[in-house]
């Protein structure tokens, strides 16, 4: 592997995962809505995640692509199709790999169900967690040929530069952003898993 595109490169997540590939040599591309609100993101361009045809203009060229955008202002309705266009998007650029930051109410509970459903789950709480729900259902209907993994921190992530450790296991310790960067390229690069959710915690 030797580029990616990195949607949501003006998050906490996304530069986390600009300056890790940077540490490591490879070529990121970082992909923000609006550039002129992230001035200090070196070389960023405009692109929508949530569209198909910004979706294959910037990621076309590259070996992967890792999404770490947070859209809670997106309607709830909108989170399935928008997981559809983005991976139109990708397989109309070609681009094979597809690695993304899930929530950690998504994860299966103690009861077996994801935590979102578990009856003490505040009320509130639901309807942003059962969108990215269908996020994670089209994607495990998607049979085309994009390679995705959801890799999904535990609900505390930490500023702790430095502290890259990591292991795949729900529900562990927190998990800083340099770790949780570390976890997505080395997937990225090694591919792993595939077409699955994993969770990604400190060790």
């Amino acid at each position: 592997m030797t580029n990616v595109v990195v949607f949501g490169a003006g998050g906490r997540a996304g530069r986390a995962v600009l300056a890790e590939a940077e540490r490591r040599g490879i070529d990121a591309t970082p992909v923000v809505r609006d550039p002129a609100r992230h001035p200090d993101v070196a070389g960023a361009v405009p692109g929508d995640a949530t569209s198909a045809a910004d979706v294959e203009r910037v990621a076309r060229g590259h070996d992967a692509a890792i999404v770490a955008v947070y859209a809670a202002e997106l309607d709830t309705a909108a989170y399935g199709p928008a997981m559809r266009a983005l991976l139109e998007g990708l397989e109309r650029a070609a681009v094979p790999r597809l690695l993304l930051v899930g929530v950690a109410t998504t994860l299966p509970g103690e009861h077996g169900v994801p935590v979102f459903e578990e009856p003490e789950f505040p009320a509130d709480w639901r309807p942003f967690s059962r969108a990215r729900a269908d996020e994670l259902d089209v994607l495990e209907r998607y049979a085309g040929p994009v390679d995705w993994v959801l890799l999904t921190p535990p609900m505390e992530l930490v500023e702790k530069p430095g502290d890259t450790r990591y292991e795949i296991r729900n529900f562990g310790g927190p998990l800083t952003y340099a770790a949780l960067a570390c976890a997505l390229l080395d997937e990225a690069a090694e591919g792993r898993h595939h077409r699955r959710q994993i969770g990604v915690s400190g060790t």
